[in-house]
């Protein structure tokens, strides 16, 4: 069983507000811990970014609670207004969501005071509340910040190469009329999703720790912003990739049932042709992917430019016009194989420009 930071971190958080609480006699001191629960945060980034938030859902809770409190002395009644108050509060006016549990602890933490001395319990009750978010801020940010960058590197390569994986074959099954299984499809679709999710959230993770820029220079500054928009194309590539391949396999049943429904016609040594060149782009397109992986993980990487792909396509396209009949069947197959050819033109081209992406930032800022 292994015990993660953020557990060892919460920890901790409980019981130093604690013994703050009980050292200055600031309480009930289980307010304190409760707070440093819910204001324990996934990243720094994140702790920082909804410091101000949580600091406004307190005083927003304390303030309902107090009037409620001196307005309305039964007690059941008091506390579920205020509950109702601060979720439309969280999210209609502040569109904190995320917060609607601090704001409404504090609330009810603060009504909870015995009636006839419930201004004197409001201060040191708001108080404890505050040990608490700061302690769970302070605690975030010291001790062990997960290292999301990392993190998200390491899901970003598993995830490119299971789409890239599922690209190729997607056009070796429509090129070797090969079409797999439904169990196949579905078991990809599935672990697709799964990295997909994973590595979204971390992306989001270190989008916070981006945003934040504590202690950092203006050169610094620039430097994630450039790798967070590369970061950002770099997922969109593989989510769009992965779509390319999807289509792909949708016209390798359609080639297959076609050239079934034509008693499977003997392969012409021109379009033989055409499926050689598309193989070799297929290969050059993943040399260029690998080289853009390197690229994300930070280390040096072949520069290749963009590919040209459609002049060599036409020059054999147009040979196997010349040499097969005027009919649907061929025509059908003209249009799938461009439609092909300019996927796997895509995925060429796409990964070069990543591969670029500095040189094409700076040219557009030049511009």
């Amino acid at each position: 069983m292994n015990i993660g930071a953020r557990t060892i971190k919460t920890a901790i958080a409980v019981a130093l507000s604690v013994y703050i609480s009980v050292l200055f006699d600031v309480g009930p001191a289980i307010f304190a811990a409760a707070s440093a629960v819910v204001c324990m945060q996934q990243s720094v980034g994140k702790g920082f970014r909804n410091g101000l938030e949580q600091i406004i859902v307190n005083l927003l809770a304390v303030v309902v609670a107090v009037v409620l409190g001196l307005t309305i002395p039964i007690e059941y009644l008091s506390m579920a207004l205020a509950t109702v108050i601060m979720i439309l509060l969280c999210t209609k006016v502040l569109k904190t969501p995320n917060h609607i549990v601090l704001g409404i602890m504090s609330a009810i933490f603060i009504l909870s005071s015995p009636h006839e001395e419930f201004s004197q319990h409001v201060f040191t009750r708001v108080l404890a509340i505050l040990i608490g978010m700061a302690i769970a801020n302070i605690i975030n940010l010291i001790i062990s910040p997960p290292h999301y960058r990392e993190a998200l590197i390491a899901k970003f390569i598993e995830l490119n190469n299971f789409v890239v994986q599922c690209f190729v074959d997607s056009v070796n099954k429509y090129l070797y009329l090969t079409p797999g299984t439904e169990e196949e499809m579905s078991r990809n679709q599935s672990h697709y999703a799964t990295l997909l999710e994973e590595t979204e959230k971390l992306f989001n993770l270190l989008h916070y720790e981006w945003n934040v820029g504590l202690f950092s220079s203006k050169k610094k500054h620039n430097k994630h912003k450039t790798e967070q928009q590369l970061f950002k194309e770099y997922l969109n590539y593989n989510r769009e990739l992965w779509q390319r391949s999807q289509d792909l396999l949708f016209l390798a049943e359609e080639r297959r049932v076609r050239r079934e429904r034509a008693n499977a016609p003997a392969i012409s040594s021109e379009f033989h042709n055409i499926f050689e060149m598309l193989v070799n782009v297929i290969f050059n397109a993943t040399t260029y992917n690998s080289e853009l992986q390197k690229k994300i993980k930070g280390e040096e990487a072949v520069i290749y430019p963009a590919p040209r792909v459609w002049s060599k396509l036409n020059a054999l396209l147009t040979e196997w016009l010349e040499n097969t009949p005027n009919s649907n069947f061929f025509m059908h197959a003209w249009l799938e194989v461009s439609v092909v050819t300019y996927n796997i033109r895509w995925f060429a081209k796409e990964s070069t420009r990543l591969l670029n992406w500095e040189n094409n930032d700076q040219k557009t800022k030049q511009t």
